[in-house]
């Protein structure tokens, strides 16, 4: 495309260029050294086909977080998907609670849900957590796919996924933000074409990302932001400016195909809710914490891969970095999208042939350990499959859950709420997570309850049940309460039912 492509795409290239610019790891070596290798860099098994290799080595990735379902949101979003499929419609209003019963109910996972349900339907929740695992294993493969059109070694690539595995599996949980980390970097791969290529299909595929989208997530209000950043930095530029008419065309497709959901612009506002009732209240809705290092070396790569974006002039990862590096100081959930955006950024610019000259002198050391960690998390892996889909045990208990009297009014503590409203359908809870439908005041007025607080007698007016963490206050409270028996406990959670 002349100046204009590499302006708009910085060194986005043909798979043509790749090869004669950077190309494969082992292309770098003479032939006459090639031919002596032998294990690591240069079987022709790897020399075909290195990016499906890459992809293959951080499976194991996929699975670690499947072994164990420990967010709260994942359990009543199956049962909500499996209420979806049962009526033939999103639920309008609260039917799990005893507190806010009736109230209307906006839904902005209603897709995800579904799906997780229909896994769940499949394979109980063993089944639900491979069809997340599925979707992690498609982020991965996504970022892959990101470097491999950047230009960067596979081996390098799939190495910066591992190192920076720590920092995302965490990340990799079950819920709806899994499809927001895939729809970004589809968006990001949508919009690069776009520029090297404008044509009405490539506009039409990013309206149609965005509808399918909104209707699993209300998360593609991001899109739409990344969007706006890349045209606003297109327009700006006098060689890309022509260019900008086809940005601004797929920031009002993105924008129209975002009200493409059942509750329509209304999301836009509930999804702005959802973030100011959680202020405070979840951990990933806080700004950024300097203190962590975590966070900070997420952002720090984030803030790297920016820099080296906006040195080659590829507008549309400088836009989308942007984007991400703002929302990631206002919201630390963000942080992990901005990670997966910087990886391709950074496996490129560590690609350089003298780096990979370097690495392949130091094969018999670097091959080896590289073979010994994806041996390690593959074992891991396998593990984490005896107990596929179990629910932490730290944080949530069967038992205790099972012996709760038929139809009991629960007064339970907020992460209990969504594990009660799937393994007990048949009992209302007084809290779960859906912080947009009870507001901030009722959560930390429940909270202060749990912890022993207030007139417990007026407070658990209504309740014919509780279950909360055996060391808090409230637990101790009804100990002593000639009202109350405890009738199951553990280490996890203790039950009372009202005399």
């Amino acid at each position: 495309m002349g100046d204009t492509t590499k302006a708009t795409s910085g060194r986005w290239r043909s798979s043509q260029q790749q090869n004669a610019l950077h190309g494969r790891f082992s292309e770098s070596v003479p032939d006459q050294k090639r031919q002596r290798c032998n294990g690591f860099l240069d079987p022709v098994w790897i020399k075909q086909r290195p990016w499906l290799l890459a992809w293959l080595a951080t499976l194991p990735l996929a699975l670690l977080r499947a072994g164990t379902l420990a967010e709260t949101d994942t359990f009543w979003q199956i049962r909500t998907g499996l209420l979806t499929i049962q009526q033939g419609s999103i639920p309008s209003t609260d039917p799990f609670s005893w507190t806010v019963h009736g109230q209307p109910w906006t839904l902005n996972s209603w897709g995800f849900n579904v799906f997780v349900a229909l896994a769940y339907r499949f394979a109980s929740l063993p089944g639900a957590a491979l069809a997340c695992a599925a979707l992690v294993a498609a982020v991965t493969g996504l970022v892959l796919l990101q470097a491999r059109q950047l230009g960067a070694s596979a081996i390098v690539a799939g190495a910066l996924i591992f190192l920076a595995s720590p920092l995302l599996i965490a990340w990799f949980s079950a819920r709806p933000q899994l499809i927001d980390y895939i729809a970004v970097l589809i968006l990001v791969l949508l919009l690069h074409r776009l520029l090297d290529h404008p044509r009405a299909w490539n506009l039409a595929a990013i309206g149609l990302l965005t509808v399918v989208w909104v209707n699993l997530h209300a998360g593609a209000l991001l899109g739409v932001a990344i969007i706006a950043a890349v045209a606003t930095l297109v327009l700006a530029r006098r060689s890309t400016r022509v260019r900008g008419v086809w940005c601004i065309a797929a920031l009002f497709t993105a924008t129209a195909a975002s009200c493409l959901n059942p509750y329509g612009p209304g999301l836009l506002a509930q999804t702005a809710q959802v973030q100011q009732d959680s202020e405070g209240i979840v951990v990933e809705w806080q700004h950024i914490n300097l203190a962590n290092p975590s966070q900070i070396i997420m952002l720090g790569l984030g803030i790297g891969a920016l820099v080296v974006a906006v040195r080659r002039r590829n507008l549309v990862h400088v836009g989308a970095l942007t984007v991400g590096v703002i929302a990631s100081v206002d919201a630390i959930r963000i942080l992990p999208i901005l990670t997966l955006l910087a990886l391709p950024v950074l496996a490129d610019f560590a690609s350089h042939p003298a780096l990979r000259r370097y690495i392949y002198s130091r094969r018999v050391v670097l091959g080896p350990g590289a073979a010994v960690a994806v041996v390690v998390a593959s074992v891991m892996a396998l593990l984490s499959l005896g107990h596929l889909g179990r629910p932490d045990p730290s944080r949530f208990s069967t038992t205790v859950i099972s012996s709760i009297p038929t139809g009991c009014r629960v007064f339970n503590s907020y992460d209990l709420g969504g594990f009660i409203l799937l393994e007990r359908p048949d009992v209302t809870v007084s809290l779960d997570s859906r912080n947009d439908l009870y507001g901030p005041e009722r959560i930390r007025k429940d909270q202060q309850i749990i912890e022993g607080q207030g007139d417990l007698d007026q407070e658990l007016t209504g309740a014919g049940c509780v279950v909360v963490p055996p060391d808090d206050g409230l637990a101790q409270s009804l100990h002593r309460s000639p009202d109350w028996q405890e009738t199951a406990a553990d280490g996890t959670s203790a039950l009372f039912v009202r005399h």
